[in-house]
């Protein structure tokens, strides 16, 4: 891949080019005359993911994705954030689905200034998920199968899903210092063991069981994470299964990992160990596709979301300030030389004058015009706002209205279950009511009129109310005469 040189910035202070293949130190200062990227850590990365209309203005895209970073990602108002964002293309529904990326600017220039100065720009800061696509742009991969990478490191690890040669998804996963830590071991040891013995018990000694311990529990919620992240994207993304799983750990494998992740459904998965550059060793793998993902970005061969504040500076003579200065240069030319000029040139340099100064006022009126459509434009997206609020005071009213039928369908269908029960209580012992109140669902006060002689049928009657659930049933016994007996029954629910 000659002639595809980039630099690559390992860190704050070393920058390394990359012929495509191969790694070769350089002075920062000789890196300024090619393309420069770099990575940004994971761990300094806000993702948030949303929907929006398919379709959607790109100017609008940017604005939109922005405003729903500070509004629903968790951005601090009070702080600047880079912001990029990977749009995809869902097969199944009418909508785009925006994962976005932000970093604070803060950490940024703490993390890369020192060697955005030596180097004059960094051209492309990396989201470090989307780094895989390299495989497929360089054919080292199958673009059309599914895969699936778990990157672990010292530092940082992560699970990243890819498509059709394209990145859908990750899942941040712990690194290998805080497994370390939990098992009271160098970081060292902890990937020395994963190599050598991995996660099978009999391969360890009586005296290290909290060592296998905490790899097995680590490794264990890994698998089960990775598990509910490809899980969760299967309907989104139309996953029947993933084709291929890649361990990206220095080209090694690790024991009994493969066996966890056959728990979990992933039998038929090929499997096997990351290697992108034959020629670079083992340790350097990882940072080789990172670096011919940027050799891919050089080229234009993917579009990468990218999280750089140190763009490159144009020439001191592309800049307002070095026309205007070379303007004044040949002005004091021109003024030292006048008398050997003759008078048509200094007519012709006036009227140059007066075509600059013709369109620096064309500049300026359409810079005044931009600051009002832009204006126009915010005012628009406030109004909207404003709206969608008042939308959604509206909706809670509505939710709150239909509670609050719904209790009151609730209350008349238990009134009307009430009389029910009793009819066919007096229907079944042939008794007849002279007057029937009911207060409410729970109360109902019933006057049942029956011969003296069949008396004993209201208590029957109330013995089958009591049978149907009714707590509360008591009764007032009138006689009005020899034959005819009144008793006034109260019912509760």
């Amino acid at each position: 891949m000659s002639g595809r040189t980039i630099c690559y910035c390992a860190d704050e202070s070393e920058a390394l080019l990359f012929d495509g293949e191969m790694f070769a130190e350089t002075e920062t200062r000789r890196a300024k005359k090619y393309f420069c990227g770099a990575v940004v850590p994971s761990d300094d990365i806000h993702s948030h993911t949303f929907k929006v209309p398919a379709g959607t203005d790109e100017s609008k895209l940017d604005t939109l994705v922005e405003i729903t970073m500070f509004e629903a990602g968790g951005l601090d108002l009070e702080k600047e954030y880079a912001i990029a964002y990977v749009r995809h293309v869902l097969e199944f529904d009418a909508s785009w689905l925006i994962e976005a990326f932000a970093v604070e600017q803060a950490k940024l220039k703490e993390r890369f200034g020192a060697i955005a100065a030596r180097t004059g720009h960094i051209d492309l800061l990396a989201v470090p998920y989307t780094v895989y696509e390299a495989f497929y742009v360089f054919d080292k991969a199958d673009a059309g199968a599914i895969e699936l990478f778990l990157y672990l490191s010292d530092e940082t690890s992560y699970a990243v899903l890819c498509k059709e040669g394209r990145y859908i998804a990750h899942r941040n996963l712990p690194s290998l210092s805080s497994i370390a830590a939990k098992a009271n071991v160098s970081t060292e040891v902890v990937r020395e063991t994963l190599r050598k013995r991995g996660l099978e018990s009999e391969r360890y000694g009586p005296d290290e069981r909290l060592l296998i311990e905490t790899l097995q529990e680590a490794f264990s919620k890994i698998v089960e994470r990775v598990a509910q992240t490809v899980n969760h994207k299967r309907g989104i993304f139309g996953i029947t299964k993933v084709d291929r799983l890649l361990l990206d750990f220095e080209q090694s494998l690790i024991p009994g990992l493969w066996e966890l992740f056959d728990g979990y459904g992933f039998e038929e998965s090929q499997k096997g160990a990351l290697s992108c550059c034959e020629r670079l060793e083992p340790a350097m793998q990882h940072r080789g596709l990172e670096a011919l993902y940027m050799v891919a970005v050089n080229e234009g061969k993917t579009d990468a979301p990218n999280l750089t504040i140190f763009e490159k500076r144009p020439g001191f003579l592309q800049t307002h300030t070095g026309r205007f200065v070379a303007l004044l240069a040949a002005g004091a030319l021109l003024i030292a030389g006048y008398a050997l000029l003759k008078e048509s040139e200094l007519g012709n340099l006036e009227e140059r004058y007066a075509q600059l100064n013709g369109r620096l006022n064309v500049v300026k009126q359409k810079a005044a015009a931009l600051r009002k459509a832009a204006a126009k434009e915010r005012a628009g997206l406030d109004e909207a706002m404003r709206r969608l609020e008042e939308s959604r005071g509206e909706i809670m009213a509505f939710d709150e209205t239909a509670d609050a039928a719904l209790l009151i369908e609730e209350s008349k269908i238990r009134r009307r279950k009430m009389v029910r029960d009793v009819d066919r209580a007096l229907a079944r012992y042939s008794l007849a009511a002279a007057s029937m109140e009911q207060n409410g669902s729970k109360r109902m006060a019933i006057e049942i009129l029956s011969d003296y002689g069949r008396r004993d049928r209201i208590a029957k009657f109330m013995k089958a109310l009591i049978e149907m659930g009714y707590r509360g049933v008591e009764k007032e016994a009138i006689r009005l005469d020899e034959t005819l007996y009144s008793s006034r029954v109260e019912i509760v629910r």
